[in-house]
């Protein structure tokens, strides 16, 4: 579906992604804004693997409704308020994603929207037509 490229000549990831993805021409893109682990009776989960769950929830859920899966994702953007919450978030987005390998950006951002958010994440999706 995608081509990936990991050249040998740089440093391999150094996680579960892939330094460059082609997307095909001619595939249909999906623009996910920033998902945050408000939960659906106005709620916010408590703790990192709880708003972990939640933001990738939301996210499949977006993607299912544009007939979509996480494999269609092309790009992650991850912002986290602290550092340590790294690994917790990281095995709940692996379960997620599986063996899928985007690109990837992983921030450590002082603050988000709301005071109680540990975390938000964007994602480009494509659907090669």
């Amino acid at each position: 579906m995608f081509t990936t490229h990991n050249p040998d000549s740089i440093l391999a990831p150094l996680g579960p992604y892939s330094h460059g993805l082609e997307i095909p021409a001619g595939s249909r893109l999906l623009l996910v804004s920033g998902q945050t682990p408000g939960l659906p009776d106005g709620r916010i989960a408590q703790g990192i693997e709880a708003q972990s769950e939640v933001v990738w929830t939301r996210i499949e859920a977006i993607l299912r409704s544009a007939g979509m899966s996480t494999n269609h994702i092309v790009k992650v953007n991850t912002y986290l308020r602290h550092r340590s919450d790294a690994p917790a978030y990281a095995r709940v987005r692996a379960r997620f994603l599986g063996e899928h390998r985007p690109a990837m950006l992983g921030l450590v951002i002082a603050d988000l929207f709301n005071i109680e958010y540990l975390l938000e994440v964007e994602v480009l999706a494509a659907q090669p037509t």
